[in-house]
């Protein structure tokens, strides 16, 4: 006991409990946290001990109870309790509030009711245990906000050109329904998903609007891109709008919600496709290309593709007509397959370049067909029509050509190559047309050297160089026709060699007898 203080007597008092909130102004639409202080300033009426006196002028078990009354206001939180609240200040927990977005500008004052116990009077004396008269309060206190005069968005609408694969725009329109203008104000676009790209790739992407007065709309464009793998889904975007308000002020408005579908992707059908290839010749792959929407595609180019080194085409670009939604263009591709193809089937590829809306150079995915190589087969057949020839003489060699292939040729040229003992000094011939299936007869002339070998068959080659329906020239393979050797037929009577032989030599020998006889007797005169 302190020295001077009575050891019996009564110490009376009671806690003074005020409410007062550091959230002065709310936003409508607007979710908000209420941030509440208890105040306690204690009274006391008679003092004492001072663990008497703290107990007269502390609220134990305080709880606090915010309640909308007369306010637009939704309370989210019900009753927080606080616990002991001595003199001074106590912080309560946040309170969740609903501030509805059609609120009308004001002040607004916010029933807060307070419920606790506290000790009315302690008695005490030296010998006994101290005696509480304990009470129990609850009191109603208002708290006041205020709605601001201000700046307040929503979105209208939203539309969008761009196709998944793509890039398009996104035009977003966004009102001012709040009561004041917003200066200097622009509109910040996010992305959440890497699907859906900014302008280069970024998340996000910022579009002007200056001043905006109220009840206004501003419509804001925005360069997005799809990746080629996103979902045709619905996607969520957020826009927030970044301002100054009249008082100069930066500001930032409450989160958007602004819902964004894609257009779906651009695609083409390959339909109706023909294929005439044969190795070693000049054919077509033909066909037709499908814009199957959903846009109109402009300047359209079928672009063939292959990687087959004995594939050669002309010209691997086709152009079309613009091609509404569900329009088809016809193609045809000029194809030569070299001589060292295989007769197989093959893959082909088409993709389709055109322009888009936006009238950027866009290119489809690829449009494969399998085609078939037929086998290989002679431009020619040649066939001798007098295939014998004689030693010694000149014959001329009758060649029926016919043109095997499906093409009518021009200017078909005949060669001729022959060895020892056959020779020729005639040895080309010409046919003007030649169509697909026709024969023409080719002479040429042919001699045979005595020293050819009788009944053996001798090989005379020809080839042939000719014009194709494109104006192409080529020149064939070479073709072995066979000809066979016959003896030279004898003419006239013709005696045994030996009895002619004899004959002469006799005569000779009466000859020389005669004139010896003659001489001797000339000599013996």
């Amino acid at each position: 006991m302190v020295a001077g203080q009575s050891s019996s007597g009564t110490v009376i008092g009671r806690p003074d409990i005020e409410v007062f909130t550091s959230t002065t102004e709310v936003e409508p639409g607007t979710e908000t946290d209420l941030d509440l202080v208890i105040s306690n300033d204690g009274q006391l009426r008679r003092g004492g001990p001072a663990e008497h006196e703290s107990r007269v002028t502390t609220a134990r078990g305080l709880a606090v109870e915010v309640e909308d009354g007369e306010t637009p206001f939704e309370i989210n939180t019900g009753r927080v309790a606080v616990g002991e609240v001595p003199r001074g200040t106590t912080p309560v927990d946040p309170i969740s509030i609903t501030v509805p977005e059609d609120v009308d500008p004001g002040r607004y004052r916010i029933p807060v009711t307070v419920s606790y116990s506290y000790t009315v009077s302690v008695e005490y004396n030296s010998v006994g245990s101290p005696e509480y008269n304990d009470l129990t309060r609850e009191t109603t206190q208002y708290i006041t906000v205020r709605v601001r005069n201000q700046a307040q968005f929503d979105v209208v609408d939203t539309t969008t050109t761009s196709q998944i694969g793509d890039t398009g725009n996104v035009s977003v329109t966004l009102q001012n329904d709040g009561t004041r203008p917003a200066r200097d104000a622009s509109v910040v676009l996010d992305s959440p998903t890497d699907e859906l790209t900014f302008g280069s790739g970024s998340a996000s992407s910022t579009g002007y609007v200056g001043t905006w007065e109220p009840g206004t709309n501003a419509t804001v464009e925005y360069t997005v891109s799809f990746d080629d793998d996103a979902a045709l889904r619905n996607y969520s975007l957020t826009a927030t709008v970044e301002y100054e308000d009249t008082d100069g002020i930066a500001r930032t408005s409450e989160p958007l919600a602004v819902g964004l579908r894609p257009v779906p992707e651009q695609t083409f059908a390959l339909r109706e496709t023909n294929a005439t290839l044969r190795v070693g010749e000049e054919g077509t792959f033909a066909g037709t290309v499908v814009n199957r929407g959903p846009d109109t595609t402009r300047q359209p180019v079928v672009v063939f593709q292959s990687t087959n080194p004995n594939v050669d085409v002309e010209s691997n670009e086709y152009a079309l007509d613009t091609l509404d939604p569900g329009e088809a263009g016809a193609f045809e591709f000029d194809v030569a397959i070299s001589d060292g193809a295989s007769a197989t089937t093959q893959q082909f590829n088409v993709t389709v370049r055109y322009r888009n809306e936006r009238d950027d150079v866009r290119r489809s995915d690829s449009l494969n067909e399998r085609v078939v190589f037929e086998p290989q087969r002679d431009r020619f057949r040649v066939e001798a029509i007098n295939r014998t020839v004689v030693a010694g003489q000149t014959t001329t060699l009758e060649l029926r050509v016919t043109n095997e292939g499906d093409e009518p040729l021009r200017d078909v040229e005949a060669k001729a190559f022959v060895q020892d003992p056959l020779s020729s000094d005639d040895d080309e011939g010409l046919v003007s047309t030649l169509a697909p299936g026709e024969s023409a007869t080719v002479l040429v002339s042919l001699s045979v050297g005595g020293s050819a070998v009788a009944q053996k068959t001798y090989p005379v080659s020809v080839d042939f160089q000719y014009e194709l329906p494109d104006g192409d020239t080529e020149v064939s393979e070479t073709y072995r026709v066979p000809v066979t050797v016959e003896p030279q037929e004898r003419r006239g009577f013709s005696l045994p060699f030996l009895p002619i032989t004899l004959g002469a030599l006799a005569v000779v020998g009466v000859g020389l007898f005669v004139w010896l006889r003659r001489d001797r007797n000339s000599g013996g005169l």
